[in-house]
């Protein structure tokens, strides 16, 4: 696999996190504090892709790098797209989010698998806070939303 294929690996899963998390191009601009098209400049490739871009992104999707980076590198297993998306919403159902399969599901194809995906972010980023955890119970959802609303009054 040569350095543009995992590149490109990389950027499709930030993407599938980004969209998961509800959020497009411009709202994760403005999350970042970033310039217009920041964003479609690292995903597209129009900015080389370095690991603080990665890392700024993830931090805030507020999702973890250590599951992003075991996501797309597991261990002793082919990393193919469809594999890698399975690995991250596995990963996403071991945190508790999203539906606990019973039994093995069959495969998935692509667009199946990013539709769960989506669907298990966006429970998780819903969710109140479990007992014990840092947070007011402020749907984390609405809480982004808020700090957009404010960021556009100022």
């Amino acid at each position: 696999m040569t350095i543009d294929d995992e590149v490109r690996r990389a950027t499709k899963l930030l993407e599938t996190v980004m969209q998961a998390a509800g959020l497009t191009r411009k709202d994760l601009d403005q999350k970042l504090g970033a310039g217009p098209g920041y964003v479609s400049q690292v995903l597209t490739g129009r900015m080389e892709l370095k690991l603080r871009h990665i890392i700024a992104i993830l931090r805030a999707l507020e999702v973890e790098p250590t599951v992003f980076f075991q996501t797309l590198y597991p261990e002793n297993r082919p990393a193919t797209d469809a594999v890698m998306m399975e690995e991250f919403l596995r990963r996403f159902q071991q945190m508790g989010f999203g539906p606990r399969p019973a039994q093995p599901a069959p495969a998935l194809d692509t667009q199946e698998l990013e539709a769960l995906i989506r669907t298990a972010v966006r429970a998780a980023l819903s969710e109140e806070p479990k007992p014990g955890t840092p947070g007011n119970g402020e749907d984390r959802a609405e809480r982004h939303r808020e700090r957009g609303r404010e960021n556009e009054k100022v």
